[in-house]
């Protein structure tokens, strides 16, 4: 384990370097927890995502059982370098489960800049 091997903006250039891949190689995965944030008042439960670069219609969320499954994608990217264009026509999978101290139905959301809002009722 090399001590760049956490840094984001490394992974950026690993993966402008390595060119172009096959598409299942090429999906996004988690390997860390940076761009995840869980915080909880007495009521609720807000889980905090990093997504930038996309817009509230480009989200899809949907909460089945004790999971939550968050889908970005960008179908008109507009005018953005072509490196940002490719990642964010592709699109980011994220499914992580629910905290069991929340109630999984009719949470609420908002996405500003960047960063996608789930709000959950506690139990």
């Amino acid at each position: 384990m090399d001590f760049f091997s956490d840094d984001p903006f490394e992974e950026i250039l690993r993966e402008f370097f390595r060119g172009s891949q096959s598409p299942a190689h090429r999906r996004v995965r988690w390997k860390d927890e940076r761009g995840i944030s869980i915080i909880n008042t007495e009521d609720y439960v807000y889980l905090l995502f990093e997504l930038p670069g996309y817009d509230e219609e480009d989200i899809e969320l949907k909460v089945t059982g004790n999971f939550i499954e968050i889908k970005a994608k960008k179908d008109d990217v507009g005018d953005v370098q072509d490196y940002l264009k490719e990642k964010l026509s592709r699109g980011i999978f994220i499914k992580k489960t629910l905290p069991s101290f929340v109630i999984p139905k009719k949470p609420k959301y908002t996405l500003k800049n960047g960063v996608l809002e789930v709000i959950f009722k506690m139990k």
